[in-house]
């Protein structure tokens, strides 16, 4: 699986992203690095009212002359951050044009370092021709490209026929839902999907009960006129609330008398809090019957603070599982570096379109690097996905379709 990917657009996608050409300008670089630097130049830490579009606009023209006489790209990326990518451009012509950027943005704390400093907040220099920065940078690169696929992601989701109808989420909104959250009762929206192994034979057995909150029926109770999806980022402070809502009713269930190991989905920050440490006294020893699901987007959002979740759950005895994985993300990263337990990749027309087979390729790595029996098909939504799937060596699996089969399952009295 290569480090640097490329995204493969399928007809009538919307044009390559800034994360995309960036990611295809690297891949092209190859081994000749020389005379090539980057500069990330963090917009997105400014003040809110720094970050205005015409702000933004101002300040990419000021890279104008620079771009029309050199070898330099100037890239926006998703969260208004700048990259500036350049081949043997003198130092001397870059450092004026930060210097504008910054004398443009003086009065914001984010510029009071000096350019390049140990204690500049506003720039981060990468030098290609070194191994570490070029690693460092990559790595950052394929954080953006991550982060902009699931934010597509969400923005489909959003505008899907099951999408949450009402009102688009607000600070002002979201804070007197989060009050409702602490509230309400929410035991009985907690449904379940269920994972499930496929041997030989065709005969299937439960891999885990994954259990979560029902949005479409919470939105009902604490927002019926909000939609709760409506922003990516304050949907993902309600969920803080939720996972302390759900840990606690979780909580007081007989884990050793459960049949069935179950996983959460939680965030990262739920799973170093208070309220999770309350949640591992009630499992006591049953530890190996709690799998704990976390995003990809919020692994790459502090990948220190999933470490020190990841090894503290997996020291204990729980299973860590990485979820929100699609088939565009497999070319930027190898997830068998993330040392979680299991994986799960999204079931998407991507590994049948043309020109999948390097995706399919991927997949095959995936599954050679962590094993079969770590590897689960999600969001399986036809018989046909099964046997794709089975075809390359993967035997779990969850989505629609499974949730019919666990139907047919259990009506035979299998489980």
């Amino acid at each position: 699986m290569a480090l640097i990917g490329t995204i493969m657009n399928s007809p009538g996608s919307e044009k390559a992203s800034e994360e995309t050409l960036l990611l295809n300008r690297l891949r092209g670089l190859g081994d000749d690095r020389n005379g090539h630097f980057a500069v990330h130049i963090h917009m997105s830490a400014l003040r809110p009212s720094n970050r205005k579009p015409h702000f933004l606009k101002i300040a990419a023209r000021t890279f104008d002359n620079l771009l029309s006489n050199f070898d330099a790209t100037l890239f926006r990326m998703w969260n208004v951050d700048f990259v500036l990518l350049c081949r043997e451009v003198p130092i001397e012509e870059v450092d004026p044009v930060i210097l504008k950027i910054r004398q443009l943005f003086s009065e914001d704390p984010l510029t009071e370092g000096e350019d390049g400093s140990l204690d500049d907040r506003f720039t981060t220099w990468y030098d290609l021709s070194q191994p570490n920065d070029f690693s460092a940078f990559v790595e950052l690169s394929n954080k953006f490209a991550i982060e902009m696929a699931e934010r597509r992601r969400q923005d489909e989701q959003s505008v899907s026929p099951n999408a949450l109808s009402g009102a688009r989420l607000n600070p002002a909104s979201a804070g007197e839902i989060n009050l409702n959250l602490q509230r309400v009762k929410i035991d009985d929206l907690i449904t379940e999907q269920t994972a499930i192994i496929i041997h030989s034979g065709g005969k299937g057995d439960v891999m885990f009960r994954e259990l979560f909150v029902s949005m479409k029926e919470l939105q009902k109770r604490v927002a019926p006129d909000v939609n709760l999806f409506g922003s990516l980022w304050l949907f993902q402070f309600l969920t803080e609330t939720i996972d302390r809502r759900v840990l606690s009713v979780i909580s007081q269930r007989d884990f050793t008398a459960m049949q069935y190991p179950i996983s959460l989905n939680l965030n990262i920050s739920s799973v170093l809090g208070r309220e999770f440490q309350h949640f591992r006294q009630s499992v006591g020893d049953n530890t190996e019957k709690i799998i704990v699901e976390f995003q990809l987007i919020d692994i790459f959002s502090d990948i220190i603070a999933y470490t020190d979740a990841r090894e503290m759950l997996q020291e204990n005895g729980y299973r860590v599982l990485i979820d929100g994985l699609s088939p565009l993300a497999l070319e930027y990263f190898d997830p068998a570096r993330l040392q979680a337990d299991l994986v799960k990749i999204s079931w998407g027309q991507e590994f049948e379109s043309e020109g999948s087979d390097a995706r399919i390729e991927d997949m095959r790595a995936v599954v050679k690097k962590m094993g079969a029996d770590s590897v689960i098909l999600g969001r399986t939504d036809s018989e046909d996905a099964v046997v794709w799937a089975l075809g390359i060596g993967v035997t779990r699996f969850q989505g629609y379709y499974i949730d019919t089969v666990v139907e047919a399952m259990q009506a035979k009295g299998i489980i």
